[in-house]
């Protein structure tokens, strides 16, 4: 019998997350760039409160690469990224494709050794940087080496003609000059007429907030290695690091490999791992543990996990017998029609994180192409429209299949959140 259907709200597992964007522009007013901010609400007109700038330089850092998109948030211009001294010296910046970013370090850092050392390093893996809110003081000499652009705060000073020797000793180094913070026309011109060749401030725009959806690190992450699993050109060490660098992935790799279906087998290292459990069976394996993390929240997320891992063993099985597409690809098409309401997001916004085929990708979102009659067989059957049901597949023994599914998804579901 078909799995009854649940009324199912699925738990926050994709909160609601914002960044905002003030546009920079150069001496020929075009646009050239954002700078990306730190929001809490959407509301929210400053960043405020007391949030650590740490947190907030890699929530906007999270926020803007995984839940809304560096393309969506610069529309293909450039990023200005704020930096700590933090994430400088951890090269946490590293997120971002350095032709993609302008790394703004921020007013709180001084040319320490180390600082420098780390600055010469972003620049020779091919970084931008630029200093922010500069105020001339001795102990940022020397990163003006290393830096391209420096930021002034016009209404830092009570007369913006007060810079002008600041701005002829930058542009003297070579370095472009930003004005920030115009709030007049008048201000600009000034700006203008003293060198600078880069402006920013509310005269132009008020930061403009961008709202998107986000799941959380750990899901984030496994979306990561998803993505890596089904890039053909994914070295065998890059795979290594992304489950090296997250332990309890890690953990749940060995677990998997250690488990029935692959026979027991002990192992005592990642890439020995990874090679006996294969990509393919990996990628499905990180699929269902994305589910269960969900899952676990409550029993009626546990309950429509169960019914999406049925679904997807389902049209596999199914696909099998009629020894027509891949059954593997169909699989996938299954568990993938059942996803958008476990992480609370559209189809087509989750799809934009899985590499997955164009025919897939139809069947899912539009109800169309050749893979999209093997999802109509299995709402019928979960709707026991058994008229239509018999209409598609006379002679398969549907039931045997439906109750081969529910075992299987039973029993991996709970292996899946054993390995969590």
């Amino acid at each position: 019998m078909p799995l009854m259907e649940v009324d199912f709200t699925p738990p926050p597992t994709a909160k609601h997350v914002f960044v905002a964007r003030q546009p920079i522009f150069d001496e020929r007013n075009r646009r050239v760039a954002y700078e990306l901010l730190y929001r809490s609400t959407r509301d929210a007109t400053q960043a405020g409160g007391n949030v650590p700038a740490a947190l907030m330089c890699g929530d906007t850092a999270l926020h803007a690469l995984l839940s809304i998109g560096l393309d969506r948030l610069t529309a293909g211009t450039t990023a200005f990224v704020n930096v700590t001294e933090e994430h400088l010296l951890g090269d946490l910046y590293k997120i971002f494709p350095p032709q993609d970013v302008v790394l703004e370090l921020l007013e709180s850092i001084d040319g320490t050794p180390a600082v420098v050392d780390a600055c010469a390093r972003a620049v020779r893996d091919g970084y931008t940087l630029a200093l922010d809110d500069y105020d001339g003081r001795p102990s940022l000499d020397p990163l003006l080496e290393y830096v391209s652009i420096v930021k002034l705060d016009m209404l830092a000073v009570a007369d913006v003609r007060d810079l002008a020797p600041t701005v002829t000793s930058l542009r003297g180094r070579g370095l472009k000059v930003l004005a920030e913070r115009l709030e007049t026309a008048e201000a600009v011109q000034i700006a203008r007429e003293l060198g600078c060749t880069l402006f920013q401030g509310y005269v132009y725009s008020r930061p403009e907030t961008i709202d998107g959806r986000a799941v959380d690190v750990q899901q984030a992450t496994v979306f990561r290695i998803m993505a890596l699993l089904n890039a053909p050109d994914t070295t065998d060490r890059a795979l290594e690091e992304a489950f090296r660098s997250h332990p309890s992935l890690s953990l749940s790799l060995l677990r998997i490999v250690n488990s029935a279906a692959f026979g027991g087998r002990g192992v005592e290292s990642i890439p020995h791992a990874l090679q006996l459990v294969g990509r393919e069976a990996l990628s499905r394996w990180m699929l269902i543990m994305l589910m269960a993390s969900v899952g676990s929240r409550s029993a009626v997320a546990h309950e429509a996990v169960l019914s999406a891992l049925v679904r997807g063993r389902f049209c596999e099985t199914v696909t099998a017998h009629i020894g027509l597409g891949d059954p593997a690809a169909r699989f996938l098409l299954g568990l993938l029609s059942r996803m958008d309401a476990l992480l609370g997001m559209p189809k087509a916004e989750l799809l934009e994180r899985l590499p997955v085929s164009a025919e897939l990708r139809h069947a899912l979102v539009d109800g169309t192409g050749p893979d999209a009659a093997i999802l109509a067989l299995a709402d019928d059957y979960e709707r026991a429209d058994w008229h239509a049901v018999e209409a598609q597949a006379p002679h398969l023994e549907l039931s045997a299949l439906y109750t081969e599914a529910v075992t299987w998804a039973t029993e991996r579901l709970a292996r899946a959140t054993s390995t969590r």
